[in-house]
């Protein structure tokens, strides 16, 4: 390579800012095709790369982590779905300044791991930190040689060995090779298919093809010829196709043949499930992602043992399985220890095609046996025909069985009960269960088809060992609507357990987390009084971290903390700043006495954080409460404390609690400048507002600045600026005149005041009846709409946004201290 070339080399990798950057300063220099699927930097069939900024890849500790990162995508390359890429023999591991090449293969006994001494699940930029220890360990590791490409000799000798290994001219005894396993098998089937698929299919399935061709000297090859001979089925009949050199040389490049016959047998067990109906089935909405239904197998077995199905002393009941995608993943063994019901005859018969070795049987839990399970245990006679088989009534009288129940239950709430998917239905009828749980004395509990579910098994398990894996929304641990449940029915005892997005399901709305979390049946604990600590899973199944649900009881409530006044006094309802809105079926229309603005403040979780507001009529809906001087301080805290942390997928469950400890007079101040400058402080002022044969005047008494300051500026709208004679200061405005403010309020405050003496000063050029706008406390809200109307202030509210934001970094962390969130 001429030194012009390395010197353009030199020239971009010195301009690299970031990480991406210096990929784009190799992939331009070596001529790559950007390959970047899987997260990998950048994939070529000879050399796998990993891309820093700069990491000192001397450090032996930073050189173990970012190969310990290379080697969680030669595993997926190794054992998982995709197909058609090979491992890399070579990896190499660059920043701006330094590069390390060295062999895949070198790194195998690692990233093998066939005993899973790592954990394999977390994302490769977090890798196993023992990983990292075992690499760091390594006479290999520590003898790397870290070429120093800020060298023109350097990079030259490393230039020369990469430019070699991504030409990947190498004996095959170099490489690694893929391998097939009954995690990823259909996968591997249906890229084996595409290839040879119209060569073989005739008189056999392809599948069968498939099986004889992975097995190791099992199937002959005559290169020559391009005939391939395979040995069919336990008849060992021997079938001749023709199969092109190039296709079957490549694909046995790829993947090691499988000599392991318990995995052929399982393969074998599995492989009539791959059908294009079979697979339509588990794609379809409300489903379990088959992905994540398989991670749960794993943690049941972290959780009761592995392989729990070898010992024969285990049962799984899914008793809501639908199409199956829970039990999919388990090996075909397994499936003689496990009962499927389902409430529709069409699910059973596509139950049994898929696992016919499991115990299939249609069946409606929330209806079927209720009297011969409730029956009283005092002695009365009850003489009910069963509709559960016997097969499993044997097993649970036998008190040597332990039971798995793996289930995800519908989650419908019946206005009247129940067993639909979906929300509130209307049409859902009554089931059995509910009017057994009426009899319990339950009530509104058994309007929610997961108790009822939840209800029988804890009833029909109670004197059973027994493990709950549970695919639900997480509201039964924390929402305030569910504490009787809590209370009542669900004394569980967490075990294990992860949690991902709804986004994950087909055909979903929202964004919030779906648990799937393992609990010891009856094991008599209150909720409140675990630590229930969850990991979290990406969309491809990687582990980003934990999160601690919190199960607090709902007298801990932030909703309980504020005092909410009797509302008895009527007043025009709003819909939103200045929108009066009297037409609701079931509006609210009263303020308490000494009425300053209306917190809307719905439920009291993260869910509902886009239904927090301040507005100067009650809100026409359920969810607010009259803020009046008895409870403003406290509702100031409210308010920022529900808007100011983001709202995400993973703490959309996640409730508001009471502060922990006394609030300090400079945070509730705090509290109060951020709320009156925030974008849902939509209190306003109007006039003459007619409501109910009355008419109303609507003070905005969350205006912050004192009548005397606003007489000083500039007012260019005579009528207003004459009523200021008579006006009054509103109540945030005589609040704040008492209160020491922070350096980050005061700046709110200041920059806040030139957005307003802005507005005052073009008053003349506004379009304010479009904006309700007729006295001097307009509401922040109609003062933006105004000014934006006519293009002005852009660079005034730019600056309150900086100063505000300013402020809300401020209080996060104090509003974390204090316990409100976690």
């Amino acid at each position: 390579m001429s030194k012009k070339t390395i010197s353009h080399f030199f020239e971009s990798i010195c301009k690299a800012k970031t990480e991406e950057e210096v990929k784009h300063a190799y992939a331009k220099y070596f001529d790559i095709t950007y390959n970047t699927a899987d997260r990998m930097d950048l994939y070529t069939s000879g050399v796998l790369f990993e891309f820093k900024y700069d990491r000192a890849l001397k450090n032996i500790r930073v050189r173990s982590h970012v190969l310990a990162q290379s080697l969680y995508y030669v595993r997926q390359l190794k054992y998982g779905v995709d197909t058609e890429k090979t491992i890399p023999p070579f990896l190499c591991l660059a920043d701006v300044n330094e590069a390390v090449i060295t062999e895949t293969i070198q790194w195998q006994a690692f990233y093998d791991d066939r005993d899973k001494k790592y954990d394999w699940d977390l994302t490769p930029s977090c890798p196993d930190p023992k990983l990292v220890d075992d690499i760091e360990a390594t006479p290999f590791a520590r003898d790397l040689h870290v070429y120093n490409i800020t060298t023109e000799t350097e990079f030259a000798h490393f230039a020369d060995l990469l430019v070699k290994h991504l030409e990947n001219q190498l004996p095959l005894d170099i490489q690694d090779k893929k391998v097939i396993t009954e995690e990823n098998f259909e996968s591997v089937f249906e890229y084996w298919n595409k290839i040879f698929g119209d060569s073989v299919r005739n008189g056999f399935k392809t599948s069968r093809y498939f099986v004889s061709d992975i097995q190791k000297d099992n199937t002959y090859y005559l290169p020559d010829q391009s005939r391939a001979i395979f040995r069919i089925g336990q008849t060992g009949e021997l079938k001749e196709k023709k199969i092109l050199r190039k296709d079957y040389e490549h694909f046995w490049s790829l993947y090691y043949k499988v000599d392991d016959m318990d995995l052929i047998r399982a393969i074998l067990a599995k492989i009539d499930r791959l059908t294009d109906e079979t697979m339509r089935r588990f794609h379809g909405e409300f489903f379990t992602p088959l992905r994540f239904a398989k991670k749960s197998l794993d943690y049941i077995e972290k959780t009761v043992g592995e392989q729990w199905w070898k010992t024969g002393e285990y049962r799984l009941w899914d008793m809501a399985a639908g199409t199956g995608n829970l039990e999919y993943h388990l090996p075909q063994e397994a499936l003689k220890y496990c009962y499927l019901s389902t409430l529709y005859k069409e699910d059973t018969e596509h139950l049994d095609r898929l696992f016919s070795d499991a115990t299939v049987f249609q069946y409606d839990y929330l209806n079927d046996d209720i009297e011969n399970i409730f029956a009283d245990k005092a002695g009365l006679a009850f003489d009910f025909p069963w509709k559960l088989p016997q097969k499993i009534r044997d097993d649970l009288a036998n008190p040597a069985i332990k039971w798995i129940i793996l289930i995800n239950p519908p989650f419908a709430t019946a206005q009247k009960a129940g067993t639909n998917h979906g929300g509130s239905k209307e049409g859902v009828a009554d089931t059995r269960l509910r009017k057994q749980m009426h009899t319990a004395g339950l009530g509104e509990v058994s309007r929610e088809l997961f108790s009822q579910f939840l209800y029988r098994i804890k009833y029909e398990f109670a004197d059973k060992d027994t493990h709950l894996a549970l695919f639900s929304k997480i509201k039964y641990i924390n929402s305030n609507n569910d504490q009787k449940f809590r209370d009542d029915i669900f004394d569980f005892a967490f075990k294990n357990g992860f949690v991902f997005s709804v986004k994950n399901f087909a055909g979903t709305k929202g964004d919030f987390p779906v648990g799937m979390l393992i609990w010891k049946v009856n094991a008599n604990k209150k909720i409140e009084e675990q630590h229930i600590e969850v990991d979290i899973f990406n969309e491809k199944v990687e582990k980003i971290g934990t999160k601690c649900v919190s199960s607090s009881h709902r007298s801990g409530f932030l909703s309980k903390w504020i005092k909410r006044p009797s509302a008895t006094i009527k007043f025009p309802p709003f819909g939103s700043a200045i929108l009066v809105k009297g037409d609701n079926m079931d509006r609210r229309d009263r303020v308490a006495e000494g009425f300053l603005a209306s917190l809307m403040c719905k439920g009291n979780d993260f869910q509902n954080q886009n239904f927090t507001a301040l507005l100067s009529g009650p809100y026409v809906s359920a969810g607010s409460l009259s803020v009046t001087p008895a409870n403003f301080e406290q509702a100031m805290v409210v308010h920022a404390a529900r808007r100011i942390p983001k709202a995400t997928w993973l703490n959309d469950r996640d409730q508001f609690m009471k502060p922990q400890h006394a609030l300090s007079d400079e945070f509730i101040t705090d509290c109060a400048i951020w709320n009156l400058f925030s974008n849902s402080n939509q209190t306003a002022a109007l006039r003459n507002v007619l409501y109910e044969g009355e008419t109303y005047q609507i003070h905005n008494h969350l205006y912050p600045f004192r009548v005397a300051e606003v007489k000083m500026w500039d007012i260019t709208d005579r009528d207003i600026s004459l009523m200021l004679v008579k006006e009054e200061d509103r109540f945030a405005g005589q609040w704040l005149a008492k209160r020491a403010l922070s350096p980050e309020a005061q700046a709110v405050l200041d920059v806040g005041r030139r957005v307003y003496q802005l507005f005052f000063a073009n008053l003349n050029q506004l379009r304010t009846p479009q904006f309700k706008i007729e006295t001097y406390d307009a509401g922040l809200w109609q003062i933006k709409q105004a000014l934006a109307d006519a293009s002005l202030g852009s660079k005034e509210l730019k600056a309150l946004k900086t100063v505000h934001e300013q402020l809300k970094a401020k209080l996060l962390p104090q509003i974390m201290e204090c316990g409100i969130i976690e």
